[in-house]
């Protein structure tokens, strides 16, 4: 299988099984990989052609059984590779995506599991993304975001989404997993916030607020 055959079973995982839906549009997987509607396509016919997804004009991909192991598979090495880059070679959380992305694709199941319990099975990565078992279960999903949070609310970060830029931002104001963030104020007008972090108050975009995440 091809690595980014492996990618695209990952992100329809990423986006519909693992948020509880059964199917996604062709469009949030263009906008979820940065690529043209046209090359996403010919993508999902070639998938389609594998058994690895199925394609419902005007309704959206889904993944089959065959799709849902080879992305249970990927998902897990990906997030137990980022698990061991930053609990054992200590890599900040804004360096562990584009790492575990090159092991993933070259590791074996015997390396995983291996690695798997040599970390304690972990149940999330450091972005707080859960990791399935060998099974394919898997702990819940924090989705309740930071800016859906009233004020007077304290949110505990339990997840963020694993962007680069939002990650030295969130790095630099010290928000880390586990951050209680009390909401002091939300000013709809300019489109952000005011939390509350160890008596510090910080300003959050909305833009911002809606990439972190709590459980509900």
């Amino acid at each position: 299988m091809y690595r980014s055959e492996e990618d695209y079973l990952k992100h329809i995982y990423e986006l519909s099984i693992e948020q509880g839906r059964q199917q996604i549009k062709t469009i949030e997987l263009a906008e979820s990989l940065g690529f043209s509607d046209q090359s996403i396509n010919e993508k999902i016919k070639k998938l389609v052609q594998k058994d690895y997804v199925i394609f419902e004009p005007y309704k959206g991909v889904s993944l089959t059984d065959k799709g849902i192991e080879e992305a249970v598979r990927m998902v897990r090495s990906h997030r137990i590779w980022e698990v061991f880059l930053h609990q054992e070679l200590k890599f900040p959380w804004m360096d562990l995506h584009d790492n575990a992305e090159e092991l993933e694709h070259a590791s074996s199941f015997e390396v995983i599991e291996r690695l798997y319990q040599y970390l304690g099975e972990p149940k999330y990565c450091h972005h707080g993304n859960p990791i399935p078992d060998v099974n394919g279960v898997v702990s819940k999903l924090a989705d309740k975001t930071l800016f859906e949070s009233d004020v007077d609310e304290t949110f505990v970060v339990n997840r963020v989404m694993d962007e680069r830029a939002l990650l030295t931002l969130l790095d630099k104001l010290n928000i880390k997993l586990g951050s209680e963030l009390k909401i002091a104020d939300k000013n709809e007008l300019e489109n952000h916030m005011t939390v509350l972090l160890d008596g510090k108050e910080i300003q959050i975009t909305d833009t911002v607020s809606k990439l972190i995440f709590t459980f509900k």
